[in-house]
């Protein structure tokens, strides 16, 4: 099979037509990770998030990814459990730190850790962490629309930061004979961007009328999606899409598009007043901008200054061309 999340076609073939009879809860879509549980009259909303990898903030990445998720789903995220499955040669003080990283993080969201546990197993040689995130929702939010037609589209937050932040460990030694150290440490010091909490909440006051996690497979991924679940077409514009220039390097460096690169703490948004939500999303130092507009049919439309093309498929996020080697 591809690298990272089962395609739509076989997640159809294979899981949701053989089950949805008897499961009727299970969601239609395969990048679908958030479900909303009724719980003594309110709604407890759970998001679950699967990363491998071997860095130290494994734990905070997977972690952001389940947050995000709750909080674009509607829910007030109040905590995480974590389970990790670590190479038996692990060393307990290697658990111990990457704990530390994610109780830093967590605790400049207000956010709980309700558990961890970690089970070591013989044969792998790469870590695997779930994150299972958990949120009550607020006040109950409107259906999705019918017709989403006209509406704008705003992507928040920089594209393919958490890649970038993935390749600076992985290539660390490649990066720093290539940049100065306060290049690296501005990046590096970005974690925090991965959790769009904020972000979500006043989309929510904005009465957004879709909310969409970017995650793994990048932003061009996620506009397929988008286009999917909303059964509607669109037309975005390249050159508007919010990214950094020390990314832009990053990806530079090792020929990676970060346009299909995991992007942790992107939201797209779809809603009447873009402009407004922009504007008010600035004044709050968060990085958003206006991509472009919803539209009537199936076409998803990218345009690049001259050029006009369709998006394709969700491809490999590009993130597993550095797992297999790829510079």
């Amino acid at each position: 099979m591809r690298n990272g999340i089962l395609t739509q076609a076989a997640y159809q073939r294979s899981v949701y037509r053989k089950l949805k009879d008897d499961h009727p809860g299970l969601p239609e879509y395969v990048w679908e990770h958030c479900t909303k549980i009724p719980a003594s009259g309110e709604e407890l909303v759970v998001s679950e998030s699967l990363m491998t990898g071997n860095e130290q903030e494994l734990f905070v990445y997977a972690a952001a990814r389940a947050v995000t998720a709750v909080a674009a789903k509607g829910g007030h995220p109040f905590g995480v459990r974590v389970s990790v499955l670590v190479p038996e040669q692990t060393e307990e003080e290697s658990v111990k730190e990457m704990t530390k990283i994610l109780e830093g993080m967590v605790k400049k969201q207000d956010i709980q850790i309700l558990n961890i546990l970690v089970q070591a197993a013989p044969d792998i040689r790469t870590m695997t962490v779930s994150v299972t995130g958990l949120g009550w929702a607020g006040e109950k939010r409107k259906a999705y629309r019918r017709k989403y037609e006209g509406r704008e589209i705003v992507l928040v937050n920089p594209i393919a930061l958490e890649g970038s932040l993935r390749v600076l460990y992985e290539k660390e030694k490649e990066v720093r004979e290539r940049f100065v150290p306060v290049f690296l440490s501005k990046l590096y010091n970005s974690k925090n961007d991965l959790f769009a909490v904020r972000a979500a909440e006043k989309a929510a006051g904005f009465h957004a009328d879709f909310v969409k996690p970017v995650t793994e497979g990048g932003v061009f991924g996620a506009l397929w999606e988008l286009a999917e679940e909303t059964k509607t077409g669109y037309e975005v514009d390249l050159k508007k899409f919010p990214i950094r220039q020390d990314v832009i390097e990053i990806c530079e460096l090792f020929r990676l598009n970060p346009y299909q690169m995991a992007s942790g703490g992107c939201l797209l948004v779809i809603l009447e007043d873009g402009r407004g939500f922009v504007e008010s999303c600035k004044r709050e130092g968060i990085m958003a901008s206006v991509i472009g507009r919803m539209k009537a049919g199936k076409d998803k439309i990218i345009l690049n200054g001259e050029e006009r093309r369709c998006t394709d498929r969700p491809a490999e996020d590009e993130w597993f061309r550095i797992c297999k080697g790829g510079t």
